[in-house]
């Protein structure tokens, strides 16, 4: 998966059996191969350390310099697993894949609007907050390179939808103005069910029909590119999670785990994110 990534491949039928019970996410893929990831078992060697996630940072303008900024949720969440998180700012120098050779896994954060013109709405109206340039373009050529990488990544309400603009899929510019029908309240930390799809890893992570998740947005992502599987959406309809169909490991959310890290909307995403990155 990740260039840090020392393993060696055990097909022994008794381990895979283990592993699979210990981890949906792989039992789930199993079911439906995606790359061939399932068709061995990856045991990490000996001394192995703490694996490294890296984390990107927002870029904001406080009226008299340009700063960094990071929600600890992220960090912590992070650490309470057990990793190390490595902090990625937009402007970084490197690559995106020399900066994937440092790490074992990619968590890509919240943020501003991405600018509409990159999923077809130039020209719009409704409202935004976008994105400082540096970040957006920082993003883009992330997950350009993610998308043809096998790097466990867990992307959340920005990073989601970048990857999906970076895919080629489509966005609400803003849930209010354009979605027909109810809605759910979406912005400000607002709490709404999500409704696992029939036969998705979140159903079987979660074990139940609906769980309660925090939300921070105004935009969504509208339709998914081809290659990726819808995960859940919320009871108003909006697309909550997704997946991709080929990536050993690529799942995102429009609502925050981080902040949930200790309840079912976050605990248990985490927890599987952690273990991918560890495979």
């Amino acid at each position: 998966m990740g260039a840090r990534h020392n393993s060696r491949a055990l097909a022994a039928d008794d381990l895979a059996t283990q592993a699979n019970a210990d981890r949906p996410w792989r039992r789930l893929l199993a079911h439906r191969p995606l790359g061939g990831l399932c068709h061995l078992i990856r045991v990490r060697e000996q001394g192995v350390t703490k694996p490294r996630i890296g984390i990107d940072l927002d870029l904001e303008h406080d009226g008299r310099r340009w700063i960094y900024k990071l929600s600890t949720s992220y960090v912590q969440a992070i650490q309470k697993l057990g990793a190390e998180p490595v902090l990625l700012t937009p402007d970084d120098q490197r690559s995106p894949r020399e900066i994937f050779t440092g790490i074992d896994g990619l968590l890509l954060t919240g943020g501003d609007d991405p600018h509409p013109a990159l999923f077809g709405e130039r020209g719009t109206r409704l409202p935004t907050r976008l994105l400082s340039y540096r970040r957006e373009n920082f993003l883009l050529q992330i997950a350009r390179e993610l998308l043809q990488s096998e790097l466990p990544c867990l992307a959340i309400c920005l990073g989601s939808q970048m990857l999906q603009v970076a895919a080629g899929g489509t966005m609400w510019v803003d849930l209010a103005s354009q979605w027909q029908g109810p809605l759910c309240q979406h912005s400000g930390g607002a709490s709404h069910l999500v409704h696992p799809e029939p036969g998705s890893l979140l159903e079987q992570l979660w074990e139940q029909r609906s769980a309660s998740l925090v939300s921070h947005h105004h935009q969504a992502v509208r339709k998914l590119a081809p290659g990726f599987q819808l995960e859940a959406r919320a009871e108003d309809g909006v697309i909550e999670a997704w997946r991709s169909e080929t990536h050993p490991f690529l799942l995102a959310t429009q609502w925050h785990p981080e902040i949930q890290s200790e309840e079912l909307g976050g605990k248990r995403v985490l927890r599987t994110f952690l273990d991918a990155c560890q495979s």
